[in-house]
């Protein structure tokens, strides 16, 4: 009933307010539930707190070199926990954090800013440089618009169901709300001036252009989401970057494979 309300009234209003009404739905966030083998990785980390009047949530585990773990979009910190804590035991300092409308996080909507923006407050309160970026969807795209911007810069960059650019929630859109061209062209550029680029720069994968071999690509030809052929296009952007497929996993337990753990690990530790 509300998408058909949103539908009609789309048609009914200029481009501005639909534009302001697709932007509305599209940042709405969910906060999937915990499982148990994730909420036992969270028991074990320490509670950081970052962001304006330290508002906002993290969570650390170990000592060490820091790898910073990014979530997608709906996603959580929470999900990224058990690779962060296998990380951790391998000698390294982990950190997860909730963007803002996610997890334990405040706001019950989020921009594309905001994963830029969070990150780069949390490691001011980190102080401390980055040894490996990892981000799965959303959350790498953002953390590889942030290093294309010079905002930060790590030693090695690991991207888990990376969309080359932030076509998932135009799709979405298209097929939920059916805007006019005008509108979604609206809401393209305003995800562009979010993420520092033009969207046809970022078709033209902007982001991932200049990577070299300690770049590590992962993928899962069953991801409905974002294809694994984005890995190779992605490939085709930076030849000597890694890449990993794996099967059966689709785009949210990807994060929970044997064969991803392995191969973060290996990279991380290379």
């Amino acid at each position: 009933m509300l998408l058909d309300l949103a539908k009609l009234t789309l048609n009914l209003t200029p481009d501005s307010l639909a534009l302001r009404l697709v932007d509305s739905l599209a940042s709405r966030t969910q906060r999937p539930p915990l499982d148990q083998v994730q909420r036992d990785a969270i028991n074990q980390a320490q509670s950081l707190r970052y962001g304006t009047q330290a508002s906002h949530t993290a969570w650390c585990w170990g000592e060490g070199p820091l790898v910073l773990l990014v979530h997608g979009w709906n996603g959580r910190a929470a999900q990224m926990a058990p690779l962060a804590r296998h990380i951790a035991e391998q000698g390294y300092r982990a950190v997860a954090l909730d963007i803002t409308g996610h997890g334990d996080s405040p706001g019950a909507r989020t921009q594309w800013q905001f994963f830029r923006s969070d990150q780069l407050q949390l490691l001011r309160a980190l102080e401390q440089d980055i040894h490996t970026l990892i981000g799965h969807s959303a959350g790498a795209l953002a953390m590889m618009a942030a290093r294309h911007a010079g905002e930060v810069e790590a030693s090695r960059y690991a991207c888990i169901c990376a969309p080359s650019h932030p076509f998932p929630p135009i799709e979405v859109i298209r097929r939920k709300l059916a805007p006019r061209p005008a509108v979604i062209q609206h809401y393209q550029a305003l995800i562009a001036e979010q993420l520092g680029a033009s969207w046809d720069d970022m078709q033209a994968g902007a982001f991932y252009r200049g990577l070299n071999a300690k770049t590590l690509l992962i993928y899962d030809q069953d991801d409905r989401i974002v294809s694994h052929q984005e890995g190779d296009k992605l490939s085709g952007f930076m030849p000597t970057a890694q890449l990993l497929k794996t099967q059966g996993y689709g785009h949210t337990r990807i994060l929970t494979a044997p064969e991803v753990k392995a191969a973060l690990t290996e990279f991380v530790g290379a």
